[in-house]
């Protein structure tokens, strides 16, 4: 039987394989889940929401009762997080909602126009910090037990032989956070409105986010992290747009953690076919894309195939609704069709909260033929 430490070695050597672009001895499955895997175990979504230990733990015992895996995106979580990528306030189960459902981000305008200025002329740590403590409740101070526990719950995942994928800081382009602070619809008045003015924020901003970037990753071997693009979807902007403030950043973040050799994972929510060909400015064999089942897997196998690993894409609707062969057969045609080069098995976005056990355990069966 092999050690704790060889299975460690083994799996990170296969994803780093396949994020390469070369073929594995088998293609890696990384699930992604959070609330499944309290509703799994019968924990209460209210009980993990804000306790970073219980869900590792949580996250722990629910994935390997199911099957094998080589790593995970998240190894603990916090609702608070959301409200550092989004600058809004989040209803948490057992305080806002009920304890058996899932937490909402509350988007409300929290963040004025006057505070581009702010940003403009005191840079993005002065303006946040002054945010988050009279707008956000002293957010940080809430998010600080998931900071102190986040080196154990990667410690107890690397304990039991399993690569911790990307379990620190996001890298968080300005759009997402003004988008979420100012609301969709005044931010995007906002990108016509007063583009100079917004795109000056901006560029104000990244400084400091890349610096905060720069210390959350340096010299701390993490494997990988989130680029997140969520909101900042193609499909929501025009061209012209989407080109002016939102690749530029991205791909400013993106060489960042480069140069601090962790791997960018690109976490992208909703439809990105339409600018798919532009991931291709990036160095090839160094980043993995991942969609949530709205962009086309397919689409991104014929675009980037050969330039990006890609990671997906089992749709929420296959495991709450599917029965475990449909997931199986799924499955196993992505790792067929899509890989077995630069290809990682996992969920669309987030396993879903209803997903069946056995559904999820299907997925994980596909890729080890177990």
């Amino acid at each position: 039987m092999k050690t704790a430490q060889e299975l460690y070695t083994e799996r990170l050597n296969r994803i780093k394989t396949v994020v390469a672009l070369e073929k594995p001895d088998r293609v890696p499955v990384v699930p992604l889940a959070t609330s499944f895997c309290a509703n799994h175990l019968g924990v209460k979504i209210s009980e993990i929401a804000d306790n970073p230990k219980l869900l590792n733990e949580t996250i722990i015992k629910s994935f390997t009762r199911l099957g094998e895996f080589d790593a995970l995106q998240q190894v603990t979580f916090s609702v608070h997080l959301l409200s550092v990528a989004w600058l809004s306030k989040v209803k948490i189960p057992g305080r806002d909602l009920p304890d058996t459902v899932s937490w909402q981000v509350a988007e409300n305008e929290l963040m004025t126009v006057e505070d581009y200025d702010t940003i403009i002329s005191k840079g993005y740590n002065a303006f946040f910090a002054e945010f988050q403590a009279s707008r956000l409740d002293n957010l940080l101070a809430r998010v600080q037990p998931f900071a102190d526990y986040l080196p154990e719950a990667i410690k107890r995942i690397q304990e039991i032989g399993v690569v911790p994928l990307s379990p620190g800081v996001q890298a968080v382009i300005p759009y997402e956070a003004f988008c979420g602070g100012r609301t969709m619809p005044k931010f995007m008045r906002d990108l016509f409105k007063m583009p100079d003015k917004v795109q000056a924020a901006m560029d104000a901003a990244m400084p400091d986010i890349i610096q905060g970037l720069r210390a959350a990753y340096h010299g701390t071997g993490f494997v990988g992290a989130w680029v997140g693009g969520w909101r900042s979807a193609s499909e929501f902007l025009s061209p012209k747009t989407w080109q002016r403030f939102v690749w530029p950043y991205m791909k400013q973040l993106t060489e960042v953690l480069l140069e601090e050799d962790v791997i960018p994972i690109f976490h992208l929510d909703s439809n990105w076919e339409r600018d798919l060909d532009f991931f291709r400015q990036l160095p090839k064999g160094k980043c993995i894309l991942s969609p949530d089942s709205s962009t086309d897997i397919f689409k991104i196998k014929e675009v980037l195939g050969d330039h990006m690993a890609i990671m997906g894409d089992v749709p929420a609707s296959l495991f709450a609704l599917g029965t475990p062969e449909d997931v199986y057969k799924y499955s196993s045609k992505l790792i067929r069709e899509i890989g077995p080069s630069g290809f990682i098995l996992s969920s669309g976005c987030d396993i879903p909260f209803n997903a069946k056990p056995e559904n999820v355990a299907a997925m994980l069966a596909a890729a080890t033929g177990k």
